[in-house]
């Protein structure tokens, strides 16, 4: 994963949002654009304390990873800048990002395929170099959970733990997961049961320790901006599956 690198947080009041909602709404928080990130990405979402916490990275002309960036705070929303990670930040980073569930139900599993893509005729020196020239090796890679499928794509970096799932509080038992198309999913914390919420362009999923809202990230504007929403879950996924 990219360093943590905490800058801002959205600061969410404790009625703000449809938490009664029966069906599942988005509540836009801020929109980041790519001349804000200096080139960068928005790299994860934490919660701490009852924050959402929004982290973006960049290298600076040093070389250096580093983070620092403006949002513009949706209605509702207020927006606090940080000098550093939280602790509870870091704690919930760990539960989130863990190949193992809270409750040791599910476990994630990582494998990589890789191939060369086939350019022309020639020798194999020569597809090499081709290879090389024209993007590289191909690799898949695959996420599962038990024989359910989190994630399978085919892209130069490795997801890193955390990126495209979250674990929900333990007593919900289940996982939030990013496909490859970027649908927002929920299953069960042993890969059964996965129903698709929203379709979009979304990473990132974070959800919330009060288990009512997944935080979420969607590119848009061909990947110009970055919104940040949470997603409002209905009151069957907010309640331990039976």
């Amino acid at each position: 994963m990219l360093p943590l690198l905490i800058t801002i947080a959205a600061l969410l009041g404790a009625g703000a949002g449809p938490a009664a909602a029966q069906a599942v709404e988005k509540q836009a928080v801020a929109s980041i654009t790519a001349a804000h990130l200096k080139g960068g990405i928005v790299s994860e979402l934490v919660w701490a304390d009852g924050m959402l916490v929004v982290q973006g990275a960049f290298l600076s002309a040093t070389g250096q990873i580093t983070a620092e960036y403006y949002v513009a705070p949706a209605a509702g929303t207020e927006l606090v800048r940080m000098s550093g990670p939280a602790t509870a930040a870091e704690a919930y980073w760990r539960r989130k990002a863990s190949r193992v569930s809270p409750t040791g139900l599910g476990r994630i599993t990582a494998g990589t395929d890789a191939k060369m893509p086939y350019y022309g005729v020639g020798s194999l020196d020569r597809r090499i170099r081709d290879a090389v020239d024209m993007g590289g090796i191909q690799q898949r890679h695959v996420l599962r959970l038990a024989d359910l499928v989190l994630l399978d794509r085919t892209s130069d970096q490795p997801p890193y733990d955390g990126e495209t799932y979250s674990w929900s509080p333990a007593e919900l038992n289940r996982i939030a997961y990013v496909d490859a198309k970027g649908d927002l999913w929920v299953a069960r914390a042993d890969g059964a049961r996965p129903q698709r919420l929203l379709k979009g362009d979304f990473t990132l999923p974070a959800w919330s320790d009060d288990g009512r809202a997944i935080a979420v990230v969607e590119r848009n504007g061909g990947g110009r901006r970055w919104d940040v929403f949470l997603v409002y879950l209905p009151e069957a996924l907010r309640t331990p599956p039976r």
